[in-house]
């Protein structure tokens, strides 16, 4: 079958992408801005076409087009699918077909999805049980990638709230990692993320598992009426042999375990695989500068971009390295999201000794045209009392400010990309 990608540098849809390719399709894609991933996509044998969208760019005798949430109605890509009787679905519809041929254990939530998702998939795979995975990071273990094609019958898919895309899925378990005020521009409110939770939990038949945090305080409102039946995860009691830090992780490690002993990993193999587990792609993952000018100083990158994630993740990275000073090159994801959370992400920074913001990326399509800015969230942070906070202009300006310690770069924008004209991942291959 020949399909083609509209969106194809999505971290989903790339991993959809190569399944589709192993399964013997033809595919191809486009997208607006090239990246590592199209790079590596292109390599694997799938045309990509990088640049603004035209119907030119669906090959001829395409039979359906898939496309990410992202974007929009309008795009002449979509328009030219509709006008040629192409096979339309947006990328979590096909996941969603894609996951009835299997039994598919899907984790979800606002925070921790992608790292749990791992874990989870880790510990099936020491346990012999060879789960296809499809996941929103890259992997050392899959080399580098963000799938892995297996042989046996289970589907481990990380289960995206945004845009309600969770709701596609009907998976034989589920992991709901925690509950939180994120993709409001998708919600509005809490309120309304506790009702998107509670409407993909409702749907899920009393055949489904699904494996809820007993600490969340949104938990009792997105179990009501729920027909599956219900599994609380709590923090450990005997902590698992991680070697990424973080109260957050043994959380994630115990809600993975939960689910995969119910399909027979025993508690030996999934130990086993969490202690070699050494982190994913932007998930606290340790860089080296491409040039020894920095001395012995410490990096990383990190994809946070929530008040609460900024929050776990550099309070976990000090307690780590407690006789260091920590900074963070912070880019803030979204005007919407910067203004809707600015009095959280006020109180986000208290574990870092130096905070330098770089200007908010505005994410096309999804985002306000003015609110808060970057200028401001530092203005607010020197009457807070934290003293050594800037602003810069880019990463170049921000190495300039560095004076050695931790320093952990984060944000879901641009940040990581520009990080990597001058650092190279400890973890992933080039």
């Amino acid at each position: 079958m020949k399909i083609h990608f509209v969106g194809i540098g999505g971290i989903g849809a790339s991993a959809l992408a190569r399944f589709l390719l192993c399964e013997g399709n033809e595919v191809s894609g486009s997208d607006l801005v090239g990246s590592k991933l199209t790079e590596d996509l292109q390599s694997e044998g799938i045309k990509v076409v990088i640049g603004e969208p035209s119907g030119d760019n669906i090959p001829e005798g395409t039979e359906k087009v898939i496309y990410t949430v992202a974007v929009g109605e309008e795009d002449l890509e979509l328009q030219k699918a509709k006008e040629l009787g192409i096979t339309l679905q947006t990328y979590p519809q096909a996941l969603g077909e894609l996951s009835k041929n299997y039994f598919t254990i899907a984790v979800t939530g606002s925070h921790g999805k992608s790292t749990t998702t791992c874990l989870l998939a880790l510990m099936m795979i020491k346990g012999g049980l060879d789960p296809t995975v499809i996941v929103g990071t890259k992997l050392a273990e899959f080399g580098g990638s963000n799938f892995r094609k297996g042989k046996g019958k289970y589907l481990v898919i990380e289960a995206d709230d945004f845009n309600r895309s969770f709701w596609n899925y009907i998976p034989q378990i589920t992991v709901v990692t925690n509950v939180d005020a994120e993709h409001l521009d998708t919600y509005g409110n809490i309120k309304g993320v506790v009702e998107g939770f509670n409407h993909y939990l409702k749907q899920l038949p009393d055949t489904s598992e699904a494996i809820l945090n007993k600490d969340d305080k949104h938990t009792p409102g997105i179990e009501q009426g729920v027909k599956a039946k219900i599994h609380y995860f709590t923090e450990p009691a005997e902590k698992w042999p991680l070697q990424i830090p973080g109260k957050f992780n043994q959380l994630n490690a115990e809600a993975a375990w939960l689910a995969v002993e119910m399909v027979g990993v025993t508690r030996k193999q999934a130990r086993g695989a969490v202690s070699e587990y050494k982190g994913a792609w932007r998930r606290m993952e340790k860089l080296t500068p491409k040039e020894n000018e920095f001395g012995d100083a410490i990096f990383f990158s990190d994809y946070g971009h929530h008040p609460t994630e900024v929050r776990a993740t550099l309070k976990a990275i000090k307690d780590q390295y407690p006789g260091k000073s920590l900074t963070v090159v912070f880019q803030p994801h979204q005007i919407r999201r910067l203004t809707e959370l600015f009095d959280e992400f006020v109180n986000a920074f208290d574990a870092a000794d130096k905070v330098i913001l770089m200007p908010v990326y505005k994410v096309a399509g999804r985002d306000l045209d003015t609110g808060k800015t970057s200028e401001e969230l530092c203005q607010t942070l020197k009457d807070k009392g934290l003293k050594d906070v800037s602003v810069a202009g880019s990463v170049e300006g921000a190495l300039d400010e560095l004076r050695g310690g931790v320093i952990v770069f984060m944000g879901a924008g641009s940040i990581d990309q520009q990080v990597r004209e001058y650092f190279r991942s400890e973890l992933l291959p080039e």
